[in-house]
């Protein structure tokens, strides 16, 4: 089994893709592929230089190239994939057998107050900052971001405004659908 999972930025994907590798799924980030590229390439590891390394791919060697590098790493058949950003990416994962995708999602201003906590590098400064930025990868506006899309593909909705433990709770539930 492949779990896709996608959602805006700060909704709890990483927190989902945490809890079921601790319930011995492998786990694999799209973001991961993108910063492996860039080292490679000698490109610095912005959130707007990995979605144009991310766009270049695409056109270099075809829309699904993150999900088919991914696949190719799947060992043991039960992974799970986080960061799906757009519908290419998603068509290709369902060419694998036993997929879900699951979107994530809370709303904006508790995912800001997570990305103010989680202090990533690159991440916006203000409010006004997350909010255009949210926008743009959720609308589809900026370069190959089209999660709203996704997040309509999805099999199923995770709405995450709650504590670690409400979120998973609602993974185990879900978790009961798969089997």
């Amino acid at each position: 089994m492949i779990i896709g999972l996608t959602g805006t930025i700060c909704a709890g994907k990483s927190e989902v893709a945490k809890y079921l590798k601790s319930k011995g799924f492998e786990c694999f980030v799209y973001s991961d592929i993108l910063r492996e590229e860039a080292a490679k390439r000698c490109i610095e590891q912005t959130r707007e230089n990995l979605q144009k390394l991310g766009s270049s791919m695409k056109k270099e060697y075809g829309d699904g190239v993150l999900s088919k590098k991914i696949l190719e790493r799947v060992k043991t058949g039960k992974a799970v994939v986080d960061g799906v950003r757009t519908p290419c990416e998603v068509n290709e994962l369902r060419r694998a057998d036993d997929f879900f995708l699951i979107g994530v999602n809370a709303p904006p201003k508790v995912r800001y107050t997570r990305l103010r906590g989680r202090g990533r590098d690159g991440d916006p400064s203000s409010y006004e900052e997350f909010k255009r930025i949210d926008n743009l990868e959720n609308r589809g506006k900026t370069e190959g971001q089209k999660i709203n899309k996704c997040i309509k593909m999805a099999d199923f909705l995770i709405i995450n405004y709650g504590t670690l433990e409400d979120l998973k709770k609602k993974v185990d539930k879900m978790s009961e659908i798969f089997h």
